[in-house]
């Protein structure tokens, strides 16, 4: 029987920790109010997800966050709740309305928060969130990107491809093993600051990727680029997450995040003094730089204002240009490797359209269409940029599959299941290139969820999808272009034996690290 005297009361719950059973209380009326009120409660997802980013971006910081949707769509279904305000819509008819242009009545859906994680000093193409800037900043870029320009940088590419043949060839002398990937990323990084900065990284001439950094009038010790570019863009896509994640980041007792804070300030310092060197020159040369200086002084910019957009243009496209590159590239010898009939097909085609060169040029393997599936098929199935890049659903929310997603609601496409999706390519496991050429309109159809490198009118416009008229699918960007001539260098004038599998992990794109192998020169 219940005893109301308070001795007995105190014996039970001393008064001592009253503090803590209010907190206790405080909690469990907080958590019931979030329970009945929470406008996402009827989305499933990981139990943890549901309270708190931490589930996604621990994800994120051990570089298993596209694995990680992917396994939970498996589970729960295709719309699933990854963090208390972002959703991760595994859908075809997503793609489409998640990252569409604006259309009369129509809204858009904008960025979110996640890009801010992007910005080196000022906004990018990439990391802006306003429109009206995004549009400006496209309008600037898009002027180094045009099929005039690519054809113009297709020469500086056949030059560092070049150089790399000259090394694979002294393994095929030595009869070596080499670490492909990392070969291939020497000579991105090198085609990408000659095209930036006017003049290469040299990590093909010295083996290494070293480079000598400057702040100021301090002389920094020689710096590793790559893995400045690698710490930054892994940074990036933890920090992202939460708005409080960056300073969460300086507090928590992991090296990481001190050494990607140092990665990212080094890599913005190389941009600087890159493009300060560049302008300070005088001279005109026709590569990316040149036109981006070109259509900023065509707006009546001063040079001096012009630098800190360059320097953030730049440290985009040291990131993007030259690690997706190298990974799909990379990726790309794999899977022709481990399919011979692929290897067969493609190395005859090959033969027909290239006429003796060691580099092939861009003219040249232009209307090869299987080469032109082998890279998309090779891209869907690895999937460079596995994760979806969020958006914020607009006004009035949006329903899929009778799930209504309220606006406000941070929403994103997971590209890597989308390319995985059973419904849309029927055997998806399979890398079976001829996908892509049944037809006309089965190419369109597939191309609609090709989604290597983002999609919509916001997408990364160094590595734009092509538009895909008849079977002729042109080169639209300097991504594609590099990844064809290279793939196509590499066919042509090597055997190739692996010694491994690819080994790969996910920053914010997913990075090939490994793969062993030994080449032959082709009698």
């Amino acid at each position: 029987m219940f005893n109301p005297d308070p001795q007995y009361i105190s014996a039970f719950f001393p008064v001592s920790l009253l503090p803590v059973y209010l907190a206790s209380a405080s909690i469990l009326l907080t958590t019931l109010f979030l329970l009945l009120h929470d406008p996402l409660r009827h989305i499933p997802g990981p139990a943890l997800a549901r309270w708190t980013p931490l589930w996604l971006g621990h994800q994120a910081r051990v570089g298993n966050r596209y694995l990680a949707i992917d396994s939970s769509a498996q589970k729960f279904g295709p719309i699933i709740r990854i963090a208390p305000g972002h959703v991760s819509v595994a859908h075809a008819d997503a793609v489409g309305v998640v990252y569409s242009h604006a259309q009369g009545s129509k809204p858009a859906y904008e960025k979110s928060t996640f890009y801010d994680s992007f910005i080196a000093g000022k906004p990018s193409v990439f990391s802006t969130r306003d429109r009206k800037d995004h549009s400006y900043k496209r309008r600037i870029v898009a002027q180094a990107f045009s099929y005039r320009a690519l054809e113009q940088f297709s020469p500086f590419i056949k030059v560092h491809i070049a150089k790399f043949i000259d090394k694979m060839d002294s393994f095929c002398i030595t009869e070596e093993s080499l670490n492909i990937v990392t070969w291939i990323h020497y000579m991105t990084f090198d085609v990408l600051s000659d095209l930036a900065f006017g003049e290469p990284g040299g990590m093909l001439a010295s083996g290494s990727s070293f480079v000598s950094v400057q702040k100021g009038n301090e002389i920094f010790k020689d710096e590793d680029a790559i893995a400045l570019i690698d710490g930054r863009e892994h940074l990036s896509a933890v920090l992202g997450i939460s708005p409080w994640f960056p300073w969460l980041a300086k507090i928590i007792p992991d090296s990481f995040y001190s050494n990607s804070f140092e990665a990212t300030e080094r890599l913005s310092d190389l941009a600087r003094q890159n493009v300060i060197k560049r302008m300070g020159s005088g001279t005109y040369r026709a590569d990316i730089l040149g036109k981006l200086i070109e259509a900023h002084l065509s707006n009546g910019e001063e040079e001096a204002d012009m630098i800190p957009d360059l320097v953030a243009e730049t440290v985009t496209l040291l990131t993007a240009g030259s690690d997706t590159t190298a990974s799909s590239t990379s990726a790309l010898i794999y899977l022709v490797a481990t399919h011979r009939q692929v290897y067969r097909k493609l190395l005859g085609e090959l033969m027909s359209a290239v006429d003796g060169e060691a580099v092939p040029s861009a003219a040249q393997v232009k209307d090869c269409i299987y080469l032109q599936a082998v890279v998309n098929e090779g891209l869907r199935v690895y999937s460079t940029v596995s994760t979806g890049l969020p958006r914020v659903v607009p006004e009035g929310g949006v329903e899929f599959l009778g799930v209504h997603i309220p606006a406000g609601t941070e929403i994103s496409v997971p590209a890597f299941t989308i390319q995985h999706d059973k419904a849309i390519w029927g055997d998806p496991e399979v890398f079976r290139p001829e996908r892509w050429l049944q037809s006309a309109e089965q190419a369109q159809y597939l191309s609609r969820y090709l989604l290597p490198f983002s999609k919509g009118p916001r997408a990364c416009v160094t590595s734009a999808i092509r538009t895909f008229t008849s079977l002729d699918l042109h080169i639209h960007s300097l991504a594609y272009m590099e990844i064809q001539l290279i793939l196509a260098t590499v066919i042509l004038r090597y055997k190739i034996e692996l010694q491994s599998e690819l080994e790969s992990m996910e920053a914010f794109a997913h990075k090939a690290t490994r793969l062993m192998v030994k080449l032959s020169l082709r009698g």
